[in-house]
This record gives structure tokens, C-alpha cells and sequence, in this order.
């Protein structure tokens, strides 16, 4: 029996077909493993292709944007010639997408690649529309600006397609829409031309009298940028009453508790004492044209604390000499003569204007955002020792109160707040003066050394705060008076400030404000990618990228 079961056991011992049919069965899902791995990557491998494609037509684009900005900064007027460009670079006129096999751009070609890109013109109001292309509208070179510029944004957009061909004999692409925008000094919570008193607030030193000769024409002449020797300038000349007169350009510095919280730019040098705060990020642009440093020391050991970005030697941004342009615009029923007085009520305002017969007349907010106050009768310039002593044919404008639509509010002579001016939903506003913006400030006693504030006046108020974009193009943004009675509070503008001489608010010490305002200035970002109706622009300044969004490629 136990011979047997030996051999049973002996033939049922051996596992070698087992093993066979488990190695077998391992080498075939390898197999199909690899298939699968094969196949995968074959895909990945058209996939990445495309991809790669995709990617240079987009630097295709980019290519196509750097191109035309490069030559709109060789020529600033370069868009106002549409599709007229020189060779060897193409524009074209906006392509609505119609017909592809017909497509009428010009493509360039990027060098040392296979792909190329396609320039088209946007109009400001361009829209498709395939049924009725003539309907479209083109950049118009006899009309470039109106037809291209978007007046609330002062922006024009092109759009860039770059393409690659691709191996099925069709191209990948990719399209970005580019908007333009000039330097403005909309970019700048606080802009100035020259970092030294308004030549107006020199006829002070004579106590108001005349002088031989003129004061404020020789401060006009003399106190200049500081690098060209403003320092060095001395006035001599006698007064009305026979006093011999010297004085030299007055300098006004940035103290060390001063914030400027937003972007800075100035055509001059900066004057410091302490340690004043220029910016509220490194993303804030803190400029100024003067030569390296671009900053003195008013007081010993100071350090500018520069929280932005730091630029000495920028070009200049100049101011127009004039808002005129503005009267070409206004609507008739809203452009006025002689002294006017408007208070804002949402979205509407009322108006008063003796000289015109105008009393309490009740009107919306201009169609196209604009009211002008031009002069009538007026001959007579700004004094400071009677700040609203001009007659009523002069081209000033009193202002206050809320505004619910975007609106520019300019004058041939003054803008003067009489009190706060606020928005009440997302507007914005421009005070565009050729003269002053001032803040209206009553007081006693004005001709002598003991001026007081008048608290009877109906206009007497502390603090105020402004919503705007103020410009002065010929004078200062300042405080009528600053330099009487007690302190009046706290100066809020929430916008910007651009002015061609820096207007003082107030005095102070050591120890905090002494009479007229403790300033606190803050740039609404909003201003940065829109603006006020007809907003001005400085005179000469170069274009460059505002904003660039992806397009999904004709």
C-alpha cells in the first residue's frame, strides 16, 4: 500500500505546467500594457504638438502687439493713420470673421518662424456684423480720434492674431485684443510742473501793493525748474509805498509726516525734510524729471521714504495752456458766462448766474458730460488778498454737493469748491480750471496780520472732502487764505491733483497744523483705466499698454 501512495504523490509533486501557464499569462498583460503605453503616447504626442503650435501663436501675437507698440512710440500719431502705415509693417481694418476662405488681412511674417501675425484696427464702437459689412465701422484717417478713441476711457484697441501651420494643412491660433493708452496725468495722484510757489502768492511779500517790477512776472520768468537755477534767482524792485523789495524763489518741501498714497509725478525736483512717504505700493510710480537724485535734503539727515517705485530723470508730462478744446463740445444749454453757481444733485444740478438772469434753474447733467464757464466782462486776475473779488463777468465757477453721473466742470477762469463734492454711485468727476481750483475759505480781516476765519459766512465749513480729478492748468490747486485764523480741519481728495505751481492748504510746526487744512490726498485706481468726459491729456505724451485680454481666434 505504501508503494502506492509514493507514487501518487510522486507524479502529483511536480508544478512545472503551473508556473508555465503563470508566466505566460504575466508576459501577456506586459503586453497589453505596452500596447496601451504605445498608444497613449502617440496621442501625447499629436497633443503636444498642437500645444506647442498653440503657444507660439500666441508669442505670434505678442510679437504682432510689440511690433506696433514699438512703432507708436517712434510715432505717437502712428494709429491716427488707420491702415496707412509705412512699409514694411501691415494694419488692417477690423475682419469680421465672414468668409474665411476669403480672408482679406495682411499677415506678416515673425522672423526666424514659421508663424506670422495680423494687425486690425477696433473702432471705438466696432461691432460685427456679417449680414451688412459696409455697415461696420473702419479707422478713419480724416477723423482718426472719433472714430478710435473711446472718449470715457481714452483708449484705442487693436486686435493681433498670430497663427502656425500646423500638420493637417490648417493653422493654430490665437488672438489678443491690445487697448492704448497715453501717459495721462490721470495715471499720478499728484502731479505738478514746477515744486515751487504760484507766482500770484508773491504780490503777498509786498503786502498787496505794486511793485516795480512786477513780482509775480518775475517769479513767472525766474522760478523755473530747480535745475535750471531757480535757487540762484533774486527779485529786487520797490514797492507802491517806496520800500525796497528782495526776495528769491520760494521753495516748498514735502514734511515729514506728508503721505502721498498713490502714484507721484513732477517736471522738477522734489525738496524734503524728514522722512515723507511717496507711494502705498511698489506698483505706485513715484517720477520726477529732475536729475539724479531727484530729491534734496531741506533739514539734515532726511530719507524720503519711497514705498513705490523711484525715477529721477523721467521725461516731462506737460500741461495744455488752455482748455478751450472744451468749448467745442459743450452742449449749448450748458455752457455759461460770468460767475456761475452750481450745485449738484445726482443727477441733476442747480444754477444760478446774475450776469445771464439764471436763478435757481433746475437742469439734468449734460448729455455728453460737460458744463463750460467761459469770461464775459472780467479784466481782473486772481488776488489773493480778495479771492472772490472778481467781477461777475469773470469765468468762475462755484461749486458743491453729489453727482451720480460722470461730468467735467471746467472754466476759463476758477473752480471754486464751496463746500464738499462727492459721487454717490461709481461716476467720476473732472474739475479742470486754466486758472485755480481753490477751496473756498471766508475770512476778516484779510489785509492785515491778524485774519481770522469768518464763521457768519454761509459758506464757512470745516472739513471737506473732494471726489475728483482736479487740474489747474495755468495756476495752483490751494485753499484761498490758507495762512488766517484756526485750523479748518481736514482736506480729503479722493482722485487726483495736477496743477502747474504747488498751491499751499495750510501752514503748520512741529507740532501738527497751524491755520487752513491737514491734507489727505488718496488716487482712485478707477482713473487708471477711465476718465472724466473729455477729460484733457498732456501735451505730448507717449501711448502704452493699459489692458490685454485673450480673444477666441477667427
Amino acid at each position: 500500500m505504501r508503494p502506492l501512495l509514493d507514487m501518487i504523490r510522486r507524479r502529483l509533486a511536480p508544478e512545472s505546467g503551473f508556473t508555465m501557464i503563470t508566466v505566460m499569462g504575466a508576459m501577456m498583460v506586459v503586453m497589453l500594457l505596452s500596447a496601451v503605453a504605445i498608444a497613449a503616447a502617440n496621442g501625447d504626442l499629436e497633443g503636444g504638438a498642437r500645444d506647442q503650435e498653440t503657444k507660439q501663436a500666441l508669442a505670434a501675437a505678442e510679437a504682432g502687439v510689440n511690433d506696433y507698440a514699438y512703432h507708436l512710440n517712434q510715432d505717437n500719431n502712428y494709429w491716427a493713420k488707420c491702415t496707412g502705415v509705412p512699409a514694411p509693417a501691415k494694419v488692417n481694418q477690423p475682419w469680421n470673421g465672414a468668409n474665411p476662405a476669403a480672408d482679406p488681412r495682411q499677415w506678416r511674417a515673425v522672423p526666424a518662424s514659421r508663424s506670422e501675425y495680423a494687425i486690425e484696427l477696433l473702432p471705438a464702437d466696432w461691432a460685427p456684423n456679417t449680414a451688412n459689412p459696409a455697415a461696420e465701422k473702419r479707422c478713419d484717417p480724416a477723423n482718426a480720434s472719433a472714430s478710435m478713441i473711446d472718449k470715457a476711457t481714452g483708449t484705442f484697441r487693436i486686435r493681433v492674431t498670430g497663427r502656425v501651420p500646423s500638420g493637417n494643412g490648417d493653422y493654430a491660433q490665437r488672438s489678443v485684443i491690445t487697448s492704448f493708452r497715453r501717459k495721462s496725468f490721470l495715471d499720478f495722484l499728484y502731479v505738478t510742473d514746477y515744486e515751487t510757489s504760484d507766482p500770484a502768492w508773491y504780490t503777498r511779500l509786498a503786502g498787496g501793493a505794486a511793485t516795480v517790477p512786477p513780482i509775480d512776472t518775475w517769479a513767472t520768468n525766474n522760478c523755473g525748474y530747480w535745475r535750471d537755477g531757480r535757487g540762484t534767482k533774486r527779485y529786487t524792485g520797490v514797492t507802491s509805498g517806496g520800500q525796497t523789495l528782495t526776495a528769491g524763489c520760494d521753495e516748498i518741501q514735502f514734511a515729514d509726516k506728508d503721505r502721498i498714497n498713490g502714484p507721484f509725478h513732477t517736471n522738477d525736483s522734489i525738496l524734503v525734510c524728514g522722512s515723507p512717504t511717496f507711494g502705498r505700493t511698489i506698483k505706485d510710480k513715484i517720477e520726477v524729471s529732475g536729475p539724479k537724485p531727484g530729491w534734496r535734503d531741506n533739514c539734515g539727515g532726511s530719507n524720503p521714504n519711497f514705498v513705490g517705485t523711484f525715477r529721477a530723470g523721467v521725461p516731462t508730462l506737460a500741461l495744455p495752456q488752455s482748455n478751450s478744446s472744451l468749448k467745442t463740445v459743450v452742449d449749448p444749454n450748458y455752457y455759461f458766462t460770468g460767475k456761475t453757481y452750481i450745485q449738484l444733485n445726482g443727477a441733476t444740478m442747480t444754477v444760478d448766474n446774475p450776469s445771464m438772469g439764471i436763478s435757481g434753474k433746475n437742469m439734468a447733467l449734460p448729455p455728453n458730460g460737460v458744463v463750460y464757464v467761459d469770461d464775459g466782462i472780467c479784466g481782473q486776475k486772481y488776488n489773493p488778498l480778495d479771492p472772490n473779488g472778481a467781477p461777475a463777468g469773470c469765468g468762475n465757477v462755484y461749486v458743491k454737493g453729489t453727482y451720480s453721473k460722470d461730468l467735467t466742470i471746467s472754466a476759463v477762469g476758477d473752480v471754486v469748491l464751496r463746500g464738499s463734492v462727492t459721487k454717490t454711485n461709481d461716476s467720476v468727476l473732472g474739475l479742470i480750471a486754466k486758472q485755480f481750483v481753490r477751496v473756498y475759505h471766508p475770512t476778516k480781516n484779510l489785509d492785515s496780520n491778524s485774519c481770522t476765519n469768518d464763521t457768519t459766512d454761509p459758506y464757512y465749513f470745516k472739513d471737506i472732502q473732494v471726489d475728483a480729478a482736479i487740474l489747474a492748468l495755468q495756476h495752483s490747486f490751494t485753499v484761498d487764505s490758507y495762512y488766517c485764523g484756526t485750523p479748518l480741519g481736514t482736506l480729503t481728495v479722493n482722485g487726483v491733483i495736477a496743477q502747474r505751481y504747488r498751491g499751499p492748504v495750510g501752514t503748520g510746526n512741529g507740532g501738527g497744523i497751524v491755520t487752513g487744512y491737514i491734507k489727505d490726498y488718496n488716487y482712485d485706481d478707477r482713473l487708471s483705466l477711465r476718465q472724466p468726459p473729455f477729460f484733457l491729456d498732456p501735451v505730448e505724451s507717449s501711448w502704452h499698454v493699459s489692458r490685454q485680454i485673450e480673444q477666441t481666434a477667427r
